[in-house]
């Protein structure tokens, strides 16, 4: 499965990251998107990006 998108939390906010890199390279890097204190909105954001697939 290609994960593409992660939400975490880091220092007490919730954090959309998405992979940058190709395909399953070890030395792909991580780059934050936003974040956000309310788990709700952050949430909301993942679930947009996850529902937009490849587009």
């Amino acid at each position: 499965m290609d994960k593409r998108y992660m939400l975490a939390t880091k220092d007490g906010s919730w954090v959309v990251m998405a992979r940058k890199g190709a395909g399953a390279a070890t030395d792909a890097a991580w780059v934050t998107l936003g974040g956000c204190p309310s788990q709700m909105v952050a949430l909301r954001l993942y679930m947009a990006l996850m529902a937009r697939g490849g587009r």
